[in-house]
């Protein structure tokens, strides 16, 4: 949906309603959250504009989003389908469960991860979110590969764990971490080139 908007200020407005879909929120707050160098007035003209834009974008919008003269709200129904919520919800599955029931929801996870969230959104009420998910993804790249490897299964963790170098090409952790994988696979020559590309980023 976010993806067929038209505009990066109408996706971004798209997306801050389904992150905080848990309340509603005001229109005088989303005015002044979107537009915070325009008065009060053009910032609700504004906003009045970008729900305009959507209803012509997205016939069926207010199925999803409850439009009131007063407050803006996601509407919670079954056939929404959230890539973040389902991230979270299988991370925090993976929290409660065991070893083998916890690699297939940290695969699961780490598969709904498509990248930073909204990249060409600048305004700050993104980034901490943004970060969020990205230490999240990290995190749970980590267990996954610890558990991997806890199982033996090297060539399966070498693959995350080259996912987790690509996410954080200076993450030293994560070189000693193949280099060590590699070498329980008896490929020393894979371990080596890691060790010299390691010193080649560092």
């Amino acid at each position: 949906i976010v993806g067929a908007m038209d505009t990066p200020r109408l996706r971004a407005l798209i997306a801050y309603l389904a992150l905080h879909r848990h309340a509603p929120q005001t229109r005088h707050y989303l005015a002044f959250l979107f537009w915070p160098d325009s008065s009060e007035a053009q910032a609700l003209t504004n906003l009045r504009k970008q729900l305009l834009y959507l209803r012509n974008a997205w016939p069926d919008a207010e199925r999803f989003i409850d439009i009131s003269r007063q407050t803006i709200r996601w509407r919670a129904i079954d056939e929404f389908r959230f890539d973040v919520a389902q991230f979270e919800a299988a991370l925090s599955q993976a929290e409660a469960t065991t070893d083998e029931q916890t690699i297939h929801l940290l695969r699961r996870a780490i598969s709904l991860y498509r990248g930073d969230l909204l990249p060409e959104c600048y305004d700050d009420w993104i980034f901490p979110i943004r970060e969020t998910l990205r230490a999240q993804y990290r995190r749970g790249l980590e267990r996954l590969v610890q558990l991997l490897e806890e199982h033996r299964d090297y060539t399966m963790a070498v693959d995350y764990a080259q996912q987790l170098l690509r996410h954080d090409p200076l993450h030293e952790p994560t070189y000693r971490q193949l280099m060590r994988l590699y070498a329980l696979n008896s490929d020393r020559a894979m371990a080596l080139r890691i060790y010299h590309t390691c010193v080649t980023h560092l």
